[in-house]
């Protein structure tokens, strides 16, 4: 293992140390499988950041440094640098094998515009474009508007914030677990608009996004509602992606959240698979949180017709074990 620590006082502190790691690998110094392990001092990194090195990566905060204190930051969106793998402020690569994020903070300052309404506002915070490594991210805080975070392949959210406007959660993901964590949507800067915290494009016939205990919050809209999940209204029994896969497990809903869920669209965009136990839109255990406080059980009556109620049995067999949940993921 290669041990660096950083200085957000230095211009580039992080990118210059995935530099000399690669430069490291180039020589010799150290071999392709080497344990890579960075320490974040406090402060905020101004830079934008690509791992895509086969080394596998440990990147956290300091001891005794809260995620709040420890900041990478930086402006990035569609407009600026087209296609997902390029506009996030921390993009993780292909070549990656497995990278853990822990204690701090990735944030993209992107405010959308109404000029750039259908083109340019795509602004994530993280970049997961990998579909054989694992990334596990735990205590940390993900922030953007739009689309702050994209994941393919196998990834684990642990006691993490993320919040966003529309759509913040996606991508093509096998299997992207969030555990115990704040999924906030926040008010949309450009007015009163629908909203939605995530668009699953899960692969066919995998678990896609599934979220356990977590606590889904939303600030108020005046009238335009906010779901849980839309559609992406591309997915068939022969696509090999775009299903729309996202799983409830025991998650307490805050009542800002549209009693309906799940959104087709006004039925313009279908949905797909219908919901079961393994896929589609599917939820068990959901709380409802009321604005006094107060959780009560949810009533699921008005749900989307094509969304899924589990029973106690498919939730024993299926979701009740992580390491069910995270069987197929790379091991270690």
């Amino acid at each position: 293992m290669i041990e660096l620590t950083v200085n957000s006082k230095v211009p580039a502190a992080i990118s210059n140390a995935f530099k000399k790691i690669s430069e490291m690998v180039k020589t010799g110094a150290i071999e392709k499988n080497t344990l890579v392990h960075i320490v974040l001092g406090a402060g905020v990194y101004n830079e934008l950041l690509n791992y895509n090195l086969s080394n596998p990566l440990i990147i956290e905060a300091a001891s005794g440094v809260s995620r709040e204190n420890c900041v990478v930051r930086a402006e990035n969106c569609e407009s600026f640098h087209r296609d997902t793998e390029n506009r996030a402020v921390f993009v993780i690569g292909p070549s990656a094998t497995f990278v853990t994020l822990r204690g701090f903070s990735i944030h993209n300052t992107h405010i959308k515009t109404l000029e750039n309404e259908k083109s340019g506002d795509q602004a994530e915070a993280l970049c997961f474009h990998n579909q054989r490594g694992r990334l596990d991210a735990e205590n940390m805080a993900f922030k953007s508007h739009q689309d702050t975070i994209h994941v393919k392949g196998f990834s684990h959210f642990k006691s993490c914030l993320i919040e966003g406007d529309v759509d913040f959660i996606w991508g093509y993901c096998d299997t992207s677990f969030f555990e115990d964590c704040i999924i906030n949507t926040i008010q949309d800067n450009r007015g009163d608009m629908q909203a939605s915290v995530l668009q699953s494009r899960a692969v066919a016939k995998r678990p896609g996004f599934i979220f356990k205990d977590c606590e889904f919050l939303a600030e108020k809209r005046a009238t335009a509602k906010i779901y849980i999940a839309r559609a992406n209204g591309k997915g068939s029994e022969q696509s090999a992606d775009r299903w729309d896969s996202v799983a409830l497990i025991n998650c307490t809903v805050g009542e800002n959240y549209t009693s309906e869920f799940f959104s087709d669209e006004g039925g313009t965009r279908a949905i797909f698979p219908k919901g079961s136990a393994l896929f589609g839109f599917r939820e068990y255990g959901t709380k409802t949180r009321k604005s006094d406080g107060s959780v009560l059980k949810a009533d699921t009556t008005e749900r989307n017709a094509l969304s899924y109620v589990m029973s106690e049995e498919e939730y024993e067999a299926n979701y009740k074990s992580n390491d069910f949940i995270l069987r197929d993921f790379p091991k270690r």
